[in-house]
């Protein structure tokens, strides 16, 4: 009997089988060795000049200053915008990111060539600043003598001056007593920048005024622009912040990675994305970053920065949504059906499901960043183009990579059911069956997790699918006439099913 007909009389017999199966190709992440290269295309020109460059001079990976670079520029638009796939839900564009790398990979002047643009905006607004506390200070000084005035003519002294407010855009190491103010006073947001995020996370479980612990709430509650509180001390009442904003990026080594988690399962170590370049020695190059890239990436920030923001009779801001163009809703709809179908799929990783979720988010998070660098520059309409969904989708990829790295190292992954994924994402590929013998799979069947023999194969697959719904194996014997011999025969045939999600 030949296959195609074996195909055709089984088809029939397995229960819950039907002909429409899901022909989406399960995109595979490699789960161990080499990690995959940082999409730097999927950036924007300006950006992925930048990348390129730094990249060059520094003698480092791109992955660093990439993905410092997203989290810089979304912390230049802030609250000004969100993005909106449908009524009722809106993102921002606060990303929280995690350089992984050993002692001298050049973590620091990686990020540091990124976040350039926010610190020079910082430095002149203390200066400016300063300027101001100068001037208040003048004009205090006269509203006393005029009070003093005042009093002995009889007459009421009029209001004093107010005193000037700090433009801020970037803080490094702060209380949350300290950071509310500041983010109340600034309610575009914040770039908050640590050298070592291990320090910033233990420092998250001291007791302090509102409790052990409380201070890793805060910031779960800032990852999704939660309204935050805190009572200030020594003082009368609480400071608010409806929609706090701040984009987080620092540096942690491969070794203490699982110390961000502090062994607890509350999503602080989900809400990062993580690059996670392999080592690379730095010798000695003439490469530079030249002037116009500098500019170009610089004067990207500042526009970014220019975006208005409305702010409501509170000082508040007021959401401002990017929509989608109808083209580009459709690739996000795909694109978020082929996430979620990624999550369903037999031998998808328990450890990585609360990681996809807040993946789902970042999707749209990215996009919006994107979005925005791309009509700030070219002046076009504010809303999402599929250039920008499809871009996303690149840096999203990457990032999930890294994901499956992290998780991967830390909480481990069941082998059997890892070489489940792949099996599966292989018969998904070909319309969601899959007849044929042990050696025939083997044959053509490719994963970093295949064992070396075709009966290894598929036992191993057998007992990983004993205990997952939308996965089938089968094994019948087939008579067949041996081809040399002509005489009557039977031989072993697999039928692998991936059930529709």
């Amino acid at each position: 009997m030949s296959i195609n007909h074996a195909a055709q009389e089984r088809t029939g017999n397995v229960a819950g089988y039907a002909p429409q199966y899901d022909n989406t190709t399960i995109r595979q992440f490699p789960r161990n060795g080499a990690a995959s290269p940082f999409p730097t295309e999927a950036l924007p020109r300006p950006v992925a000049r930048l990348v390129e460059e730094s990249s060059a001079a520094i003698g480092c990976r791109p992955d660093p200053i990439g993905l410092a670079a997203l989290v810089t520029l979304g912390s230049a638009v802030g609250n000004s915008r969100v993005i909106s796939p449908k009524r009722g839900w809106t993102e921002s564009a606060a990303i929280f990111g995690a350089v992984i790398a050993g002692p001298g990979q050049k973590k620091t002047p990686a990020i540091a060539k990124a976040i350039d643009p926010a610190r020079k905006l910082e430095n002149a607004n203390q200066r400016e600043y300063d300027k101001e506390l100068d001037e208040y200070a003048r004009e205090l000084r006269q509203y006393k003598v005029d009070e003093r005035e005042a009093v002995k003519s009889g007459h009421p002294a009029g209001p004093p001056p107010a005193p000037p407010v700090a433009e801020r855009v970037r803080v490094n190491d702060t209380t949350i007593e300290a950071l509310l103010p500041i983010l109340k006073e600034n309610p575009r947001g914040l770039l908050l920048e640590r050298d070592e995020l291990v320090g910033w996370v233990k420092a998250m479980d001291q007791y302090k005024s509102g409790g052990k612990g409380a201070e890793r709430q805060f910031w779960l509650q800032t990852h999704n622009n939660f309204p935050v509180s805190v009572d200030r001390k020594g003082e009368q009442g609480t400071v608010s912040v409806l929609k706090p904003f701040v984009g987080v990026i620092g540096a942690i080594q491969p070794d203490v990675l699982g110390e961000l988690a502090e062994n607890r399962e509350d999503g602080m170590l989900e809400r990062f994305l993580f690059a996670y370049p392999e080592p690379r020695q730095s010798l000695w190059t003439d490469d530079e970053v030249s002037q116009g890239a500098l500019v170009a990436y610089g004067d990207l920030y500042g526009r970014l920065r220019n975006l208005s923001m409305p702010k409501d009779e509170h000082g508040d801001p007021v959401e401002v949504p990017v929509t989608f163009a109808p083209d580009a809703r459709e690739a996000y709809i795909g694109l978020y059906n082929s996430h979620r179908k990624e999550m369903s799929a037999p031998g998808f990783p328990g450890c990585l499901e609360a990681a996809w979720a807040k993946l789902e988010a970042y999707t749209l998070r990215v996009t919006l960043i994107l979005a925005c660098c791309r009509f700030v520059e070219d002046g076009s309409a504010e809303r999402v183009e599929t250039e920008d969904v499809l871009r996303a989708a690149r840096l999203i990829d990457y990032f999930k990579e890294t994901a499956r790295r992290v998780f991967g190292e830390l909480r481990g992954h069941d082998p059997k059911k890892r070489l489940l994924e792949d099996v599966s994402a292989f018969v998904a590929s070909r319309g969601g069956v899959w007849i044929g013998t042990a050696t025939e799979l083997h044959q053509q069947f490719s994963s970093p997790h295949k064992p070396g023999r075709a009966n290894e194969l598929s036992r191993f697959i057998k007992e990983a699918a004993e205990d997952e719904e939308g996965f089938i194996y089968q094994s019948e014997h087939d008579n067949i006439r041996d081809p040399e011999t002509g005489k009557p025969t039977t031989r072993r045939v697999l039928t692998l099913y991936r059930r529709s999600s």
